[in-house]
């Protein structure tokens, strides 16, 4: 099966990272994508902005997406304000696709790239609802700091399942090396310690969290087992880490 999986976030236009990430993530794992671009984005070295898409255009790219085919998975990367997220929710009113949420609210360098609070994304929780923080968002969404350990991470992921999600994946990709390499997946059935190798990240390579959300998304969307999916994701991180393709 070839999962149709609608992307919702911002052009970056070299497609380090964003919307242009999720299109080659989701086709490397045999996906059909739908990409609607919920901001314009310019970031370089020094340049930095981004302009929100019209809420009304963004709910019509949804509707005639609806229209083409089936909808089996949603990311959701950069979402900009309040207006944008009402349209996706009325576009996608009664859908019954997985959604992967990837609480994108600042680039690595910190700039702000939405104005949603962590109570609205902890809205969106639901049983087929994923959620994809790193550390830093896993402590924003709970009002902490964020997770300095495995163990803390742990926690931080039950906490976040607890409000209602069907699943939460901690990247962990930021703990002291002293930790390793840990992502930490919760569900309601328990937590799972999701081990592996650091990498050495070539200047460039950017967007592994758009791409794994993305990756998550579509494999979701085929319907594998959310372990199953989660570990597929992870692995076309490392080969994008590791060869710069997906």
């Amino acid at each position: 099966m070839s999962p149709r999986v609608v992307l919702l976030a911002g052009l970056e236009p070299t497609g380090r990272a964003g919307l242009l990430a999720d299109v080659a993530a989701v086709r490397a794992r045999g996906g059909q994508p739908v990409a609607v671009p919920l901001a314009q984005t310019a970031q370089g070295r020094e340049t930095f902005a981004w302009v929100a898409s019209p809420p009304r255009m963004v709910r019509l790219q949804l509707q005639a997406a609806r229209e083409l085919g089936p909808v089996h998975a949603v990311k959701f990367g950069m979402v900009p304000g309040l207006a944008q997220l009402a349209a996706v929710r009325e576009a996608l009113g009664g859908s019954r696709a997985w959604w992967v949420v990837d609480p994108v609210v600042r680039t690595s360098r910190g700039e702000v790239l939405s104005r949603l609070s962590a109570r609205r994304y902890l809205s969106l929780a639901g049983a087929r609802v994923v959620l994809t923080p790193n550390l830093d968002e896993a402590g924003w969404l709970l009002g902490r700091a964020a997770p300095g350990s495995v163990a803390e991470a742990e926690v931080a992921a039950r906490e976040l399942v607890a409000q209602g999600f069907g699943a939460v994946l901690v990247k962990g990709g930021h703990l002291p090396d002293a930790e390793g390499l840990a992502d930490v997946l919760a569900t309601a059935e328990g937590t799972r310690v999701l081990r592996g190798r650091r990498l050495e990240r070539a200047p460039g390579r950017r967007g592994t969290g758009c791409r794994l959300a993305s990756a998550l998304a579509t494999e979701l969307g085929r319907g594998a087992r959310m372990e199953d999916a989660a570990r597929a994701a992870r692995a076309l991180v490392v080969r994008y880490l590791r060869t710069g393709h997906e």
